[in-house]
Protein backbone atom coordinates (compact mmCIF):
# COMPACT_ATOMS: atom_id res chain seq x y z
CA UNK A 1 0.00 0.00 0.00
CA UNK A 2 1.52 3.48 -1.22
CA UNK A 3 0.64 6.46 0.58
CA UNK A 4 1.14 9.84 -0.19
CA UNK A 5 1.66 12.47 3.25
CA UNK A 6 1.23 16.41 2.35
CA UNK A 7 0.58 18.84 5.41
CA UNK A 8 0.77 22.41 5.52
CA UNK A 9 -0.17 23.42 2.31
CA UNK A 10 -1.51 26.93 3.30
CA UNK A 11 -2.76 27.78 -0.21
CA UNK A 12 -2.30 31.75 -1.09
CA UNK A 13 -6.07 32.85 -1.31
CA UNK A 14 -6.64 36.56 -1.73
CA UNK A 15 -9.12 37.96 0.77
CA UNK A 16 -10.40 42.01 1.16
CA UNK A 17 -9.27 42.84 3.82
CA UNK A 18 -12.58 44.83 5.18
CA UNK A 19 -13.48 41.17 5.36
CA UNK A 20 -11.45 40.23 8.18
CA UNK A 21 -11.25 41.32 11.95
CA UNK A 22 -9.28 40.92 15.22
CA UNK A 23 -6.14 37.90 14.72
CA UNK A 24 -7.07 37.78 11.36
CA UNK A 25 -6.06 41.04 10.16
CA UNK A 26 -2.44 40.23 11.75
CA UNK A 27 -2.04 36.90 10.47
CA UNK A 28 -3.64 38.06 6.85
CA UNK A 29 -0.81 41.19 6.39
CA UNK A 30 2.13 38.88 7.97
CA UNK A 31 0.75 35.86 5.40
CA UNK A 32 0.78 38.22 2.56
CA UNK A 33 3.77 40.29 3.52
CA UNK A 34 6.19 37.48 4.46
CA UNK A 35 4.69 33.89 2.50
CA UNK A 36 2.42 34.30 0.16
CA UNK A 37 4.97 34.53 -2.43
CA UNK A 38 6.64 31.04 -1.07
CA UNK A 39 3.36 28.90 -1.95
CA UNK A 40 3.02 29.41 -5.84
CA UNK A 41 0.51 27.70 -7.49
CA UNK A 42 2.45 25.74 -9.41
CA UNK A 43 3.89 23.55 -7.18
CA UNK A 44 -0.20 22.39 -5.88
CA UNK A 45 0.11 21.26 -9.99
CA UNK A 46 3.35 19.58 -10.09
CA UNK A 47 1.69 17.74 -7.08
CA UNK A 48 -1.47 17.18 -8.88
CA UNK A 49 0.62 15.93 -11.99
CA UNK A 50 2.53 13.48 -9.45
CA UNK A 51 -0.67 11.61 -8.27
CA UNK A 52 -1.67 10.86 -11.96
CA UNK A 53 1.50 9.66 -12.60
CA UNK A 54 1.96 7.37 -9.33
CA UNK A 55 -0.10 4.41 -8.58
CA UNK A 56 -1.13 5.53 -4.78
CA UNK A 57 -3.84 4.12 -2.61
CA UNK A 58 -3.75 6.95 0.06
CA UNK A 59 -3.66 10.27 0.41
CA UNK A 60 -3.51 12.13 3.72
CA UNK A 61 -2.89 16.04 4.45
CA UNK A 62 -1.99 16.69 8.05
CA UNK A 63 -3.64 20.57 8.39
CA UNK A 64 -3.15 23.65 7.60
CA UNK A 65 -5.18 23.72 4.30
CA UNK A 66 -5.70 27.58 5.28
CA UNK A 67 -3.70 30.56 6.77
CA UNK A 68 -6.81 32.40 8.39
CA UNK A 69 -9.66 30.23 8.86
CA UNK A 70 -11.89 32.67 6.62
CA UNK A 71 -14.31 31.58 4.77
CA UNK A 72 -13.23 32.13 1.16
CA UNK A 73 -9.88 30.01 2.35
CA UNK A 74 -12.19 26.78 2.45
CA UNK A 75 -14.17 27.35 -0.58
CA UNK A 76 -10.50 27.70 -2.53
CA UNK A 77 -9.22 24.47 -0.87
CA UNK A 78 -11.98 22.36 -1.41
CA UNK A 79 -12.04 23.51 -5.20
CA UNK A 80 -8.56 22.70 -5.11
CA UNK A 81 -8.51 19.65 -3.38
CA UNK A 82 -11.38 18.17 -5.11
CA UNK A 83 -9.04 17.24 -8.14
CA UNK A 84 -7.59 15.10 -5.98
CA UNK A 85 -9.68 11.24 -5.72
CA UNK A 86 -11.60 11.47 -3.10
CA UNK A 87 -12.17 7.82 -2.41
CA UNK A 88 -8.64 7.49 -1.37
CA UNK A 89 -8.06 11.08 0.91
CA UNK A 90 -8.07 11.90 4.50
CA UNK A 91 -7.79 15.00 6.32
CA UNK A 92 -7.28 16.48 9.34
CA UNK A 93 -7.34 20.18 10.52
CA UNK A 94 -4.00 22.01 11.82
CA UNK A 95 -3.90 25.30 13.96
CA UNK A 96 -4.32 27.70 10.98
CA UNK A 97 -7.26 26.16 9.99
CA UNK A 98 -8.71 26.75 13.83
CA UNK A 99 -7.23 30.17 13.77
CA UNK A 100 -10.40 31.72 15.51
CA UNK A 101 -13.34 30.89 17.68
CA UNK A 102 -15.24 30.35 14.72
CA UNK A 103 -13.40 27.74 13.00
CA UNK A 104 -13.97 25.34 15.71
CA UNK A 105 -17.10 23.64 16.56
CA UNK A 106 -19.67 21.15 14.78
CA UNK A 107 -20.45 24.07 12.05
CA UNK A 108 -17.01 25.44 11.30
CA UNK A 109 -15.83 26.14 8.00
CA UNK A 110 -13.27 23.20 7.86
CA UNK A 111 -16.34 20.95 8.79
CA UNK A 112 -18.60 22.03 6.49
CA UNK A 113 -15.92 21.56 3.62
CA UNK A 114 -14.43 18.67 4.59
CA UNK A 115 -15.82 16.80 7.22
CA UNK A 116 -16.99 14.12 4.51
CA UNK A 117 -13.23 13.35 3.68
CA UNK A 118 -11.93 13.46 7.40
CA UNK A 119 -13.31 9.71 7.60
CA UNK A 120 -15.82 8.71 10.68
CA UNK A 121 -16.44 10.66 13.16
CA UNK A 122 -16.08 8.96 16.86
CA UNK A 123 -16.36 11.10 19.32
CA UNK A 124 -15.23 11.53 22.99
CA UNK A 125 -17.60 11.85 26.00
CA UNK A 126 -16.73 15.54 25.40
CA UNK A 127 -16.97 15.24 21.93
CA UNK A 128 -13.58 15.86 20.84
CA UNK A 129 -11.99 14.87 17.45
CA UNK A 130 -11.74 11.55 16.76
CA UNK A 131 -11.52 10.25 13.22
CA UNK A 132 -11.02 6.89 11.25
CA UNK A 133 -10.87 5.27 7.55
CA UNK A 134 -9.95 2.33 6.67
CA UNK A 135 -8.43 2.61 3.27
CA UNK A 136 -7.75 -1.35 1.99
CA UNK A 137 -6.16 -3.27 5.61
CA UNK A 138 -5.09 -0.28 6.91
CA UNK A 139 -7.18 2.13 8.90
CA UNK A 140 -5.81 5.75 9.35
CA UNK A 141 -6.65 7.70 13.11
CA UNK A 142 -6.85 11.62 13.07
CA UNK A 143 -6.23 13.66 16.17
CA UNK A 144 -7.13 17.30 15.71
CA UNK A 145 -4.39 18.93 17.88
CA UNK A 146 -5.67 22.92 17.45
CA UNK A 147 -7.06 25.31 19.00
CA UNK A 148 -8.00 28.89 19.02
CA UNK A 149 -5.57 31.31 20.58
CA UNK A 150 -3.99 34.50 20.74
CA UNK A 151 -2.37 36.20 18.27
CA UNK A 152 1.23 34.41 19.25
CA UNK A 153 0.16 31.27 19.88
CA UNK A 154 0.70 27.74 18.23
CA UNK A 155 0.37 25.23 20.41
CA UNK A 156 -1.36 22.38 20.33
CA UNK A 157 -3.06 19.41 22.99
CA UNK A 158 -4.71 16.38 22.77
CA UNK A 159 -6.41 15.11 26.19
CA UNK A 160 -5.58 11.87 27.62
CA UNK A 161 -9.41 11.04 27.11
CA UNK A 162 -8.44 10.97 23.23
CA UNK A 163 -5.70 8.80 23.29
CA UNK A 164 -7.14 6.48 25.70
CA UNK A 165 -10.67 6.57 23.42
CA UNK A 166 -8.44 6.04 20.31
CA UNK A 167 -6.64 3.23 22.10
CA UNK A 168 -9.85 1.18 23.10
CA UNK A 169 -11.49 1.70 19.81
CA UNK A 170 -8.69 -0.10 18.38
CA UNK A 171 -8.99 -2.78 20.91
CA UNK A 172 -13.28 -2.87 20.61
CA UNK A 173 -12.33 -3.17 16.56
CA UNK A 174 -9.10 -5.26 17.01
CA UNK A 175 -7.24 -3.24 14.30
CA UNK A 176 -4.26 -4.10 14.42
CA UNK A 177 -2.24 -1.85 11.93
CA UNK A 178 -3.07 1.66 12.13
CA UNK A 179 -1.24 4.95 11.14
CA UNK A 180 -1.93 8.20 13.50
CA UNK A 181 -1.90 11.85 11.95
CA UNK A 182 -2.39 14.57 14.44
CA UNK A 183 -0.81 18.21 13.04
CA UNK A 184 1.97 19.04 15.86
CA UNK A 185 5.13 17.13 16.03
CA UNK A 186 5.31 14.02 18.68
CA UNK A 187 9.06 14.74 18.39
CA UNK A 188 11.90 16.92 17.15
CA UNK A 189 15.04 17.15 16.06
CA UNK A 190 17.30 18.44 18.62
CA UNK A 191 17.89 21.84 16.38
CA UNK A 192 14.39 21.92 15.72
CA UNK A 193 13.00 22.24 18.99
CA UNK A 194 9.63 23.83 19.06
CA UNK A 195 8.50 26.95 21.95
CA UNK A 196 6.19 26.16 24.33
CA UNK A 197 4.00 28.63 22.21
CA UNK A 198 4.26 25.97 18.93
CA UNK A 199 4.49 22.64 20.79
CA UNK A 200 2.42 19.96 21.53
CA UNK A 201 2.22 21.04 24.84
CA UNK A 202 1.90 17.42 26.12
CA UNK A 203 3.48 14.99 24.12
CA UNK A 204 5.40 13.12 26.79
CA UNK A 205 2.05 12.12 28.35
CA UNK A 206 0.81 11.24 25.04
CA UNK A 207 3.69 9.91 23.62
CA UNK A 208 3.81 7.31 27.43
CA UNK A 209 -0.12 6.35 26.43
CA UNK A 210 0.67 5.32 22.75
CA UNK A 211 3.46 2.54 24.10
CA UNK A 212 0.32 0.68 24.72
CA UNK A 213 -0.88 -0.51 21.33
CA UNK A 214 1.99 1.83 19.21
CA UNK A 215 1.02 3.22 15.43
CA UNK A 216 3.00 2.27 12.10
CA UNK A 217 3.74 6.07 12.15
CA UNK A 218 2.85 9.00 13.51
CA UNK A 219 2.13 11.34 10.75
CA UNK A 220 2.53 15.67 11.11
CA UNK A 221 3.07 18.63 10.08
CA UNK A 222 3.51 22.15 11.62
CA UNK A 223 7.32 22.65 11.37
CA UNK A 224 7.96 23.39 7.67
CA UNK A 225 11.12 21.40 6.80
CA UNK A 226 11.19 17.81 6.19
CA UNK A 227 12.22 15.33 8.57
CA UNK A 228 11.86 11.17 9.36
CA UNK A 229 12.71 9.76 12.95
CA UNK A 230 13.09 5.97 12.85
CA UNK A 231 11.87 3.81 15.30
CA UNK A 232 13.46 4.41 18.88
CA UNK A 233 12.82 2.89 22.54
CA UNK A 234 10.38 5.94 23.48
CA UNK A 235 8.63 6.25 20.11
CA UNK A 236 8.66 3.11 18.55
CA UNK A 237 7.56 4.10 15.57
CA UNK A 238 8.24 6.40 12.47
CA UNK A 239 7.57 9.87 12.79
CA UNK A 240 7.23 11.62 9.37
CA UNK A 241 6.62 15.55 8.67
CA UNK A 242 5.93 16.56 5.39
CA UNK A 243 5.54 19.91 5.66
CA UNK A 244 5.50 22.66 3.60
CA UNK A 245 4.60 20.25 0.79
CA UNK A 246 3.65 23.73 -1.33
CA UNK A 247 6.37 25.66 -0.05
CA UNK A 248 9.75 26.35 -2.00
CA UNK A 249 12.86 25.28 -0.17
CA UNK A 250 15.62 27.47 0.92
CA UNK A 251 18.82 27.31 3.50
CA UNK A 252 16.35 27.14 6.25
CA UNK A 253 13.49 24.94 4.69
CA UNK A 254 13.86 21.61 3.16
CA UNK A 255 10.08 21.17 2.00
CA UNK A 256 8.15 18.59 -0.03
CA UNK A 257 6.65 15.16 1.04
CA UNK A 258 7.05 11.42 1.82
CA UNK A 259 5.47 8.33 0.04
CA UNK A 260 5.44 5.06 2.49
CA UNK A 261 4.97 1.85 0.89
CA UNK A 262 2.83 -0.19 3.50
CA UNK A 263 3.59 -4.20 3.64
CA UNK A 264 2.47 -5.84 6.70
CA UNK A 265 4.10 -4.09 9.82
CA UNK A 266 7.09 -3.30 7.09
CA UNK A 267 7.62 0.50 5.88
CA UNK A 268 9.60 1.62 3.14
CA UNK A 269 9.80 6.04 3.09
CA UNK A 270 10.56 7.88 0.09
CA UNK A 271 10.85 11.83 -0.04
CA UNK A 272 10.20 13.99 -3.11
CA UNK A 273 11.22 17.53 -3.70
CA UNK A 274 10.43 20.48 -5.95
CA UNK A 275 12.80 21.06 -8.76
CA UNK A 276 11.63 24.43 -9.94
CA UNK A 277 13.93 23.65 -13.02
CA UNK A 278 12.04 20.57 -13.99
CA UNK A 279 8.66 21.97 -12.55
CA UNK A 280 7.87 18.32 -11.21
CA UNK A 281 8.95 16.60 -7.93
CA UNK A 282 11.67 13.76 -7.78
CA UNK A 283 12.94 11.88 -5.22
CA UNK A 284 14.75 13.69 -2.82
CA UNK A 285 17.52 12.48 0.15
CA UNK A 286 15.53 10.94 3.19
CA UNK A 287 16.29 13.36 6.40
CA UNK A 288 16.19 11.13 9.00
CA UNK A 289 17.36 10.91 12.60
CA UNK A 290 17.62 8.52 15.37
CA UNK A 291 15.76 9.18 18.50
CA UNK A 292 18.08 11.05 20.57
CA UNK A 293 19.69 13.08 17.70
Amino acid sequence: MKILHLSDLHFPTRIPIFQLRGKRIVGYLNYTLRRRKKYPLKIWQAILSFVEEFNLDSIVISGDITNVSHETEFKEAWKLLNELPRKKVFYIPGNHDRYTRDAVGKHAYYEKYFSELSGDSILSANEEYIRIRKIEDLHLVGWDSSLPLPILGAYGNVSPEIVEKTLSILEEKKIRDYILVCHHPIWNPSHRQETSHHKLINREEVASLLKQRPPLAFLHGHVHTNWVKLPGEELPYHVVNSASSTRTSDAKHDCGFHVLEVTGLNLKIKRYMYQSEQSKFTEAPLVSYSEKE
